[in-house]
């Protein structure tokens, strides 16, 4: 693979807006379709949807999926395991005993888990205090944001839920680097691919699942459609540009957005926000510029 400079341009940034509201705004569809999908029903229409519409769409780009016996399908069967199947399992799986706001605090430690893994795996990606004190930031400022009083609940009788939903932040770390070393492929292509190995892995208990349910109503088809299209079709085809021209740390900052995002969505339908909020989004971008701050060359 052409190993790309990892200086996030202005395109990359527009980019990690578009996909921090993707991502920030699927909480409020995934509260409403977990009401008439299992976790694993919904796993299984939302990536295997995506899929479509995401394969679909690089064709119509001129773009074609690589024989069966082409390497990268091993690549994309991992990058489904570890960014779609299995992360989405889990945080589903711990969300029946955990709060949401403990939820967002766990997967936040993501862009923690990726600086570790970039260091060891990515050229040009070495940890330093600098970038490890903006992460560190970022992390405090999402525990603001999301309540400080969310931590309380850690340990106990959810212990074992919380380390799923760990596992599934340690996956997103894994997947990051994943995208930013798979063989030279075009964004979209590997977005596909992506899916569409997502799909075969949540298809044995997604499939059952279905079968087993209770029709759904038109509006909770509606919100996994948007699910399918919006955070996981079009929001893979961005983490693979991003984690391709910018590298596996910048693209980690999105975890550290995205919760901002869902508080902004939960504005549209309603919620309200108190002062934490605001003080949060400093302290968030703070530990971000600190983060991606070039550092100042020495003295010649």
């Amino acid at each position: 693979m052409t190993h790309l400079p990892h200086h996030p341009t202005l395109r990359d940034w527009a980019l990690l807006l578009v996909l921090t509201l993707l991502w920030g705004s699927a909480y409020a569809f995934i509260k409403h379709a977990v009401l008439s999908f299992s976790p694993a029903a919904l796993i299984f229409v939302r990536i295997s949807v995506a899929a479509a519409l995401l394969t679909m769409w690089t064709y119509a780009r001129g773009h074609r999926l690589p024989p069966l016996n082409d390497k990268r399908w091993l690549w994309f069967a991992a990058l489904g395991l570890f960014g779609n199947t299995l992360p989405f399992f889990l945080i589903s799986w711990g969300q029946q005993t955990i709060d949401s706001a403990l939820t967002g605090i766990l997967v936040a430690t993501m862009p923690l888990t990726t600086i570790a893994l970039a260091h060891v795996f990515v050229p040009g990606e070495q940890m330093n205090a600098r970038r490890l004190a903006g992460f560190l930031l970022g992390f405090a400022g999402v525990v603001v944001l999301l309540g400080p009083v969310a931590l309380r609940g850690l340990g106990g009788a959810g212990l074992v839920a919380q380390l799923a939903v760990l596992g599934a932040a340690v996956c997103y770390g894994i997947n990051a680097v994943l995208a930013r070393l798979l063989p030279d492929t075009s964004p979209s292509l590997s977005g596909a691919g992506m899916l569409i190995m997502g799909a075969v892995l949540a298809l044995p208990f997604g499939v059952w699942d279905l079968a087993h349910m209770q029709p759904a109503p038109v509006s909770a088809w509606m919100n996994v459609l948007w699910l399918a299209l919006g955070p996981t079709a079009l929001a893979s085809g961005l983490l693979m540009q991003i984690a391709r021209t910018a590298g596996p740390s910048f693209l980690a900052t999105v975890n550290y957005m995205t919760p901002i995002a869902a508080v902004a969505t939960g504005l549209l339908i309603g919620e309200t926000v108190g002062w934490n909020a605001l003080l949060a989004l400093a302290i968030i971008l703070a530990g971000v510029w600190l983060a991606r701050k070039k550092p100042v060359p020495p003295p010649v």
